[in-house]
């Protein structure tokens, strides 16, 4: 089954590319996480990074602000 959809890409990259992972980990704002997705060929929107917040990682964070 091919993942197609931006959250599911991006839990993909997550699992496979540790580097990208603890970026992504290390962002404060949805803006920041959008954008440095974006910078690593991942469209997403903060408003849909937000909706994820506290699921992405094990550890329950990062808990981005709305």
């Amino acid at each position: 089954m091919t993942v197609t959809t931006p959250v599911g890409l991006l839990k993909e990259r997550i699992k496979q590319d540790s580097v990208f992972a603890e970026g992504l980990h290390s962002m404060t704002t949805t803006l920041e996480a959008s954008r440095f997705c974006a910078e690593h060929g991942l469209e997403i929107t903060p408003t849909l990074l937000w909706t994820q917040r506290g699921t992405l990682f094990s550890d329950g964070l990062p808990t981005w602000r709305g």
